[in-house]
């Protein structure tokens, strides 16, 4: 049994996934109004529904709301 080390340097799997915000021009758009709605003070769960509702973002509530938090966090800090 392979250390996570050893592993990770033989597997040679690498994520091609883009953000689903950096998809399109209209996806940039709609996440930089929700990080205007989070400076706002808007609560997140209600601009991760936005998202999925009036911009089709496939994602979880859950997932939207971590994403947010953390791209807010790294704006600020």
């Amino acid at each position: 049994m392979s250390s996570l080390e050893n592993f990770a340097k033989d597997e040679n799997a690498k994520s091609n996934r883009v953000a689903w915000r950096d998809k399109t021009s209209e996806n940039k758009q709609a996440w930089e109004e929700a990080m205007l709605g989070v400076d706002k003070g808007y609560a997140l769960s209600v601009i991760a529904r936005w998202l999925q509702k009036e911009k089709e973002c496939p994602l979880s509530i859950h997932t939207i709301r971590h994403q947010l938090r953390e791209t807010h966090d790294q704006k600020s800090g």
